[in-house]
């Protein structure tokens, strides 16, 4: 299941723009209408959220795109299908989404390396500017991280904003460890600056992720995890990944 570049970057700044910010008009008008491609025009979105065409330019712009060609390209191209049960019965299909969740956590069970996650455990325990990054769910899991972090006196720095999120990768340097959590893998798919491959060559990048393809190469540290990639796996894959490392990190590193 993917939701999509359109869908992630729009939702972020739903989410973590300030409530009836320009931007979160502009983004909640274009997920509202995205069942009527037609109507998501330059002149709609200005008469409907009342901003001018130089407004419209610069949201693109500060949501990672290059123009509103580019919107209008994501746009033809966004497809989300959901994934459901069939049975008749509620408690059948109540059990089918807990059974196909208790699947998804078993093949992380089954998969993650023990040696693997002392050693980012290590790193994070060592590194002074630490910051834990994903798309929507797995952002989810990022902040479940960052919170029980903090709780054992480990602060790190997480975003949902797809601009904050690019903005930190491209002013890290060789202090931060950055630890990417991406269900599939697609985490960089969704960057349209062509200096990201520069960005990545300073700060220390850990990638976790159920894809067996191959990720970007500034990637400094992999951490696979078996997945089917069904939508009801995620992000409870992601999620039991990150609460490994958290008691890990507890066990090595508990308070007196």
């Amino acid at each position: 299941m993917e939701y999509g570049k359109l869908y992630t970057i729009l939702l972020s700044t739903v989410v973590s723009e300030k409530q009836s910010s320009v931007n979160q008009q502009i983004a909640k008008y274009i997920l509202d209408n995205l069942s009527h491609p037609e109507e998501i025009s330059v002149k709609n979105i200005s008469a409907n959220c009342h901003v001018g065409n130089a407004t419209i330019s610069r949201f693109c712009r500060e949501i990672g795109l290059q123009d509103f060609f580019e919107l209008k390209d994501l746009i033809s191209d966004c497809k989300y299908q959901a994934e459901y049960h069939e049975a008749q019965d509620f408690r059948t299909r109540v059990r089918g989404y807990r059974d196909s969740i208790a699947v998804g956590v078993n093949m992380v069970m089954d998969s993650v390396k023990e040696q693997e996650i002392l050693e980012l455990c290590r790193e994070i325990h060592d590194c002074k500017k630490v910051a834990v990054f994903g798309w929507l769910k797995s952002e989810a899991a990022a902040w479940v991280l960052q919170m029980e972090l903090a709780a054992l006196g480990k602060n790190v720095y997480t975003a949902i904003s797809h601009r904050q999120q690019m903005e930190y990768l491209k002013q890290a340097d060789e202090d931060d460890l950055i630890v990417i959590l991406s269900y599939r893998g697609i985490y960089f798919e969704y960057f349209s600056d062509p200096e990201l491959h520069n960005y990545m060559k300073k700060p220390r990048i850990c990638f976790v992720t159920g894809s067996e393809e191959a990720v970007p190469a500034g990637a400094d540290r992999i951490l696979r995890f078996h997945s089917d990639f069904s939508q009801n796996s995620h992000p409870y894959q992601l999620l039991f990944f990150c609460n490994i490392i958290s008691r890990e990190y507890a066990r090595l590193y508990r308070k007196n």
